[in-house]
């Protein structure tokens, strides 16, 4: 009994702390395809990739990025050229910012697993963006993700200078006036993020933890 009932009662803590992927990205359906890159470096924000009350994981919960999934582009790869995604808010502000990722795979899809913390979507909305570089150089093959020159959403653009590296706009950043914009039907970089739930803890956890409290006193007495 006292070997079945832990595990029982930890699984039952378990419950409704995780679910299914949401896969939220404005590029081509997956797994892409081929396209070019910027030549300069520069922060991309995405219209429509947005994290909102309409989107899984909804107002009210967290949810933690698992996953960035990208499209490099031919001869930006296993090198010098990096990249980071980035959430921005209704203010323009940087919220959260992915590691530095290199891409292996040029002129192909490269998929990064992330284990990061929970983000409140009741911040939101959030959209999806982009920091690329190419290391050491200012606007010199800046670009890593490929894009489609129309047939997106759209996206506005700021320059900034590709030799600061990783993190040249920090968390809590306002992003500056936009150096270019384009509405719908225009440029449609090949990005997105897997987003999971991070659901408030239920009523069925804390009576788990309760009954592994009362298991422990009684063994204990």
């Amino acid at each position: 009994m006292k070997r079945t009932l832990l595990p029982l009662l930890f699984a039952t803590a378990a419950i409704g702390t995780t679910h299914a992927a949401v896969v939220v990205g404005e590029g081509a359906d997956r797994p892409f395809s081929s396209a070019g890159a910027d030549g300069w470096s520069g922060v991309s924000v995405l219209n429509a990739a947005v994290i909102d009350e309409n989107t899984d994981p909804g107002t009210g919960d967290s949810f933690a990025i698992n996953e960035v999934s990208m499209w490099a582009a031919d001869g930006r790869a296993g090198g010098s050229n990096h990249f980071q995604a980035l959430l921005v808010n209704a203010a323009d502000q940087v919220v959260w910012a992915s590691p530095q990722l290199t891409p292996t795979i040029s002129n192909g899809h490269n998929v990064f697993a992330l284990d990061g913390d929970p983000i409140s979507a009741a911040g939101g909305p959030y959209r999806l963006g982009v920091w690329q570089w190419n290391e050491g150089a200012d606007d010199v093959n800046g670009g890593t993700v490929a894009f489609a020159g129309s047939g997106g959403e759209g996206m506005f653009q700021i320059n900034v200078d590709g030799t600061l590296g990783a993190n040249p706009v920090p968390l809590g950043t306002t992003l500056p006036a936009a150096g270019h914009n384009a509405g719908p039907g225009g440029r449609d970089y090949h990005i997105d993020i897997a987003v999971s739930r991070v659901p408030e803890p239920t009523i069925f956890p804390l009576l788990a933890l309760s009954g592994l409290g009362l298991l422990i006193r009684r063994r204990r007495s």
